[in-house]
């Protein structure tokens, strides 16, 4: 693919000034993977990460191939707007941003949270956590370089023993159920907001190692399921 060096303006609002920047223009087609832990490709067993032929993102960049630039943004623990002292970079409300300025500009962003927001300690509603994605998708449509699709998915449902797996101190009966409920308010969010969408749940599930993370062949699977959307 050819590329190009042009010449964009940016603004530093905290000192005031204005930057020229050289960012380099290529004919690829970038897309913006922006997730939690199951975009990161933590393994269920807790052994590490999946590597970039295993994760989905690095799939989706194989099925789609050389046209297209596919970059990964999942941080484990990542919610869509519930933030932690201790961990200030898991808000997706807060992060979404930089993710775009990195990999700018983008021709789709695709987003799948969700799943960390069913965590007993948030609290949150169904309503709550499609508001919080909604609030990504404005977010990231205000402070996009350039307009760039949107495709989001709603993750895949918690195991039917989470309550009882290695993550029981984090998810109960009641994190399943809103996890099976998310769909549906998600599809409504991408009506509303003209965005594509993917219900994983159709597609995947969560292992039987650990009730909450993707195995390879949910890994696999998801990545076939995203690169028909993303061909449009």
């Amino acid at each position: 693919m050819k590329a190009a060096v042009g010449t964009m303006i940016a603004v530093d609002t905290a000192a005031g000034i204005i930057k020229e920047m050289n960012v380099e223009t290529t004919t690829k087609k970038t897309v913006i993977c922006f997730g939690d832990s199951n975009t990161f490709g933590y393994i269920p067993d807790g052994s590490g990460r999946f590597s970039s032929q295993e994760r989905w993102p690095g799939r989706l960049q194989e099925l789609l191939g050389d046209e297209y630039l596919v970059a990964e943004e999942g941080v484990c623990g990542r919610t869509t707007i519930f933030r932690e002292k201790e961990n200030p970079g898991i808000c997706g409300l807060d992060c979404v941003e930089d993710a775009l300025n990195r990999n700018q500009p983008a021709d789709m962003l695709i987003v799948m949270l969700g799943t960390n927001d069913c965590k007993t300690e948030y609290h949150a509603s169904v309503s709550q956590i499609a508001r919080g994605i909604e609030r990504i998708v404005e977010h990231a449509r205000n402070c996009a370089s350039a307009p760039a699709r949107i495709l989001l998915i709603a993750p895949a449902w918690l195991g039917v023993s989470v309550e009882t797996s290695v993550w029981r101190c984090d998810f109960d009966g009641e994190s399943r159920r809103k996890s099976m409920a998310l769909a549906s308010a998600y599809k409504a969010v991408a009506e509303h907001q003209g965005c594509l969408f993917l219900d994983a749940s159709r597609v995947i599930r969560a292992s039987e190692t650990d009730q909450v993370h993707l195995d390879r062949e949910a890994h696999a699977a998801l990545a076939e399921a995203a690169a028909e959307l993303v061909r449009g």
